[in-house]
């Protein structure tokens, strides 16, 4: 995997194109019996072994009055299981040497190990005792802590955190009401007061089925003893149908108009942000508009940057990111004031970026660079074992293939100067986005920094 790697680094420096050489990784993709959807990356240069189990399900695929389930399964699933007591799964892990997490989306709820590659197993069995006998130890207390868990995440996330309530505000007027991507992955406090017992059953044993989930294994492992650890630890669960998941019915549109939104927090100065929608993450657009993104915005060498930090000096940071979904994605853009910017003056010169974006495509340069800098993030990725195993399962997720390397390059090669003004004239514009300005509180504002 490494030589690989670094052949196609060498490759990037060598040639003015960003196609790199057509590599093939170390996967296996395969299904059990009984539905399940399993990865093997064997990776002989490292030590250690991921195991991750991505579930098919986020809060876009919650119903309005049930929010936040996706991400108090989170919590849930480490509380314990029919043969692993409450607090028991930290301690066998790092007892063996590895560490764990989870995290949720719009798209997916996933549970991941770190290992020493001889304890592979370990985490496997873990896996699948909780998959299997979650419920074994599930009880109406087990929950209402957890849900007070989440609650205080809430406020911790985006409450008490400065500009952190507009996240959410922003999320919702983006997409309409009863969208998957309306739904706030955190949940509201009233759905989570309101979450029974039976319903919270109720959404695991729908969701949490093998026939659901994708198990992937990476780093230093023996393919063939894994194979037979997981079709034993796994293959016996029983068939269950694959439950009903939101699924783009209908082509990502851009608003229809504009969205201007204001709000106050505890801050120093104020903040902008501007975000728009985005063609699903298997569109092959999404290329041409994160090449678009980044010239825009990612990083110290952006034109948004170059612009609102160092020649007008109206920011102490701005930047614009892509966050690709299954249902639509959506292309932010967010600036910091300097103290004694005001948030009309910062506004105003993030919207006349945008236009003069518009006005201006971007050069053959620009894009070159741009191409270069995304292809180099995603070879860094797969170099990093944690952050390889999530790019696999996203690739899995989004393109049915988790060896999808000589495809994104392909895509990326593909680009060009035309493309990218393409896209961005039709998503990047100022008429189809949500503008958020967060001002201080007149407290905050008159006493500074918080």
């Amino acid at each position: 995997m490494r030589t690989l790697l670094l052949s196609a680094v060498l490759a990037l420096t060598a040639t003015p194109a960003v196609a790199g050489p057509e590599a093939t990784l170390p996967v296996e993709h395969y299904r059990l019996a009984n539905g399940l959807e399993v990865i093997l990356a064997p990776d002989p240069s490292v030590t250690s072994a991921m195991v991750e189990v991505w579930y098919h399900v986020g809060s876009k695929d919650e119903v309005i009055g049930k929010s936040g389930f996706a991400h108090l399964f989170e919590h849930l699933m480490f509380e314990g299981s029919k043969h692993v007591p409450e607090g028991q799964f930290d301690l066998l892990l790092e007892r063996a040497g590895g560490w764990n997490n989870g995290t949720t989306n719009n798209d997916r709820t996933t549970y991941f190990e770190q290992v020493p590659g001889n304890q592979v197993t370990l985490a496997l069995w873990l896996e699948a005792d909780r998959m299997a006998g979650l419920w074994d130890a599930m009880n109406a207390d087990v929950l209402a802590n957890q849900r007070d868990v989440v609650k205080n995440e809430r406020r911790q996330s985006y409450e008490n955190r400065p500009y952190g309530v507009a996240a959410l505000t922003i999320q919702q007027a983006l997409w309409p009401k009863g969208h998957g991507n309306w739904n706030l992955t955190i949940g509201t406090m009233a759905d989570l007061d309101a979450a029974s017992l039976a319903d919270v059953e109720a959404f695991w044993r729908t969701y949490y089925v093998p026939a659901n989930a994708t198990l992937l294994v990476a780093g230093r492992f023996e393919p063939a003893a894994i194979r037979a650890q997981i079709e034993r630890l796994f293959g016996w669960m029983p068939t269950k149908p694959v439950p009903a998941r939101r699924t783009l019915d209908a082509p990502v549109a851009p608003l229809a108009q504009q969205v201007a939104l204001e709000t106050t927090d505890k801050v120093a100065v104020p903040k902008v942000i501007v975000t728009v929608r985005a063609p699903e993450a298997s569109a092959p657009e999404l290329n041409d508009l994160e090449v678009a993104t980044e010239v825009f915005g990612g990083g110290k060498t952006s034109r948004l940057y170059k612009r609102l930090v160092w020649k007008d000096r109206l920011a102490t940071d701005a930047y614009a990111y892509l966050n690709p979904q299954f249902l639509g994605s959506e292309l932010q853009i967010e600036a910091v004031a300097r103290p004694g910017v005001t948030a009309e003056a910062l506004r105003a010169a993030v919207l006349d970026e945008i236009a003069a974006f518009a006005a201006a495509p971007p050069t053959a340069a620009e894009v070159e660079r741009a191409r270069r800098g995304l292809e180099v993030g995603l070879l860094s990725t797969l170099e990093n074992l944690p952050s390889r195993i999530n790019q696999l399962a996203d690739w899995a997720a989004y393109f049915g293939d988790p060896d999808h390397l000589a495809e994104a390059q392909a895509a990326l090669a593909a680009v060009t100067p035309a493309s990218v003004a393409a896209a961005a004239g039709r998503w990047l514009r100022v008429d189809a986005a949500v503008v958020m300005v967060v001002r201080p509180e007149p407290a905050a504002a008159a006493g500074g920094a918080p």
